[in-house]
């Protein structure tokens, strides 16, 4: 595994071997280079191409090459005390900055396209991993078209984490085409610049995607703004958000327009200091937390009362309804029958049916295997007719008609019991008391 060096500011040979002789680029360093080799980039290493830059690394998953940013004035090897985050590598002309080959860590660097309608690619090779430390992503050119791009868009699949990586645009139509495995991880300020885009997150049409961010400061995104937007086409795109911040009254996500496309979960994501926030984006219908209309005595997180407002639009139905965010329960008790039931409450004048709306139960009912097992308080099939749920308990805070969801099992393991509310009755609102109560 060799060291090489890279430095645009170098008088020498070009052959990478030391400072005095660094490559010139980093490209050029990468085509000289095998798995497993690093390759150290000046602090002050300002790389500018007047045409396309391809990054092409040779790594394998067992040995990725690694690009560090680093003082060259410091050590020979160089050490932690030497990591910077100033080296830069910029594509001018109508061309794009792209990442391909095998993988690849690049540490502490300002990658930016800079051409009218370019992009920077982030692809890899087919199957290929591409991360990027303490790096900053940027697109300088004016088009609506130019697109960070992470993935690709034919065969295989590609793995890209951001780790404390930041994006810049300059037209409100661009933003981040995610057709990979995306980890977006501890990045404050991840969003910088003066122009947001409208849409954060787009996705190619025929193409599935994953999303997971964890810790990313997304408060330049406000009202007006939408972090995960909709593409038309699109195919079963998960999209996470996990702990992060977002600006006051920004969309978090766009309602898919088909039931194949995927759709968004949140939890503990706000614009302030609540850590309640959570919700679910889908076809059928949204989930959010609710502050307002609960049960006294209900779920709260030990200061707030808190119940789940289920919204459903006009695409669900007894066949394909809305599943809730699933609420565990730990069971100890097995071999006998145990009821589960959670309090609802709804403005329909009567309780729903149980094709309206139903619990269901997923259980341990195998002694040998950790084999699901499942019951629900719905129609027993397709063809009996439906009947009103049991009338609900207690004070509400809001909205008129209470209800309760329950269903009986018997348990042969001890474990987690996940109760998840399928919501049917089309364009209707329910709220849910997440709190199970085991009897």
């Amino acid at each position: 595994m060799t060291l090489r060096y890279v430095r645009s500011g170098a008088a020498g040979a070009a052959t990478g071997a030391d400072w005095a002789n660094a490559y010139l680029t980093l490209a050029a360093a990468l085509t000289a280079s095998a798995a497993g080799d690093t390759i150290y980039v000046s602090e002050d290493h300002a790389e500018l191409q007047g045409s396309s830059i391809t990054l092409t690394s040779p790594g394998t998953a067992a040995s990725p090459v690694k690009a560090i940013c680093v003082n060259h004035s410091g050590s020979v090897p160089p050490v932690s005390a030497d990591i910077r985050t100033t080296g830069t590598v910029t594509c001018t002309g109508s061309s794009n900055l792209s990442f391909a080959g095998g993988p690849a860590v690049y540490d502490g660097m300002t990658f930016t396209g800079t051409t009218t309608t370019g992009h920077v690619i982030v692809a890899g090779a087919v199957d290929g991993a591409i991360k990027f430390r303490n790096c900053a992503l940027r697109l300088g050119g004016s088009s609506s078209s130019s697109k960070i791009d992470l993935g690709n868009t034919s065969s295989g699949g590609t793995g890209i984490e951001l780790y404390n990586t930041t994006m810049r645009f300059t037209n409100v139509g661009q933003g981040a085409v995610i057709n990979a495995d995306v980890l977006w991880t501890n990045t404050p300020s991840a969003i910088t610049g003066a122009t947001i885009p409208t849409t954060l997150f787009l996705f190619t049409s025929a193409r599935g995607a994953k999303i997971d961010c964890r810790g990313v400061d997304f408060s330049a995104l406000g009202s007006g703004n939408t972090i995960v937007g909709n593409s038309s086409g699109q195919i079963a795109v998960q999209a996470l958000l996990t702990d992060c911040k977002t600006g006051a009254s920004v969309t978090i996500g766009a309602t898919p327009t088909a039931k194949g496309q995927g759709g968004v979960d949140y939890l503990r994501i706000d614009s302030g200091g609540t850590n309640y926030k959570h919700g679910r984006i889908r076809y059928e219908g949204t989930e959010t937390e609710e502050t307002t209309v609960v049960l006294s005595g209900g779920a709260s997180d030990g200061a707030t009362p808190i119940s789940h407002k289920i919204v459903t639009t006009a695409n669900c139905s007894e066949h394909f309804p809305y599943e809730s965010i699933p609420i565990a329960i730990w069971n100890t008790t097995t071999g006998s029958s145990v009821n589960a039931a959670v309090q609802g409450i709804w403005g329909g004048g009567a309780v729903p049916n149980n094709d309206d709306i139903w619990l269901e139960v997923e259980y341990l009912g195998d002694a040998s295997f950790p084999m699901a097992s499942f019951v629900n308080d719905g129609k027993a099939d397709l063809l009996a007719a439906a009947a009103g749920q049991a009338a609900g308990s207690g004070t509400w805070g809001g909205s008129t008609t209470k209800f309760k969801l329950d269903a009986s099992f018997t348990a042969q393991q001890v474990g987690w019991i996940f109760c998840r509310v399928k919501a049917a009755k089309a364009s209707s609102t329910f709220y849910i008391d997440p709190k199970v109560t085991l009897s």
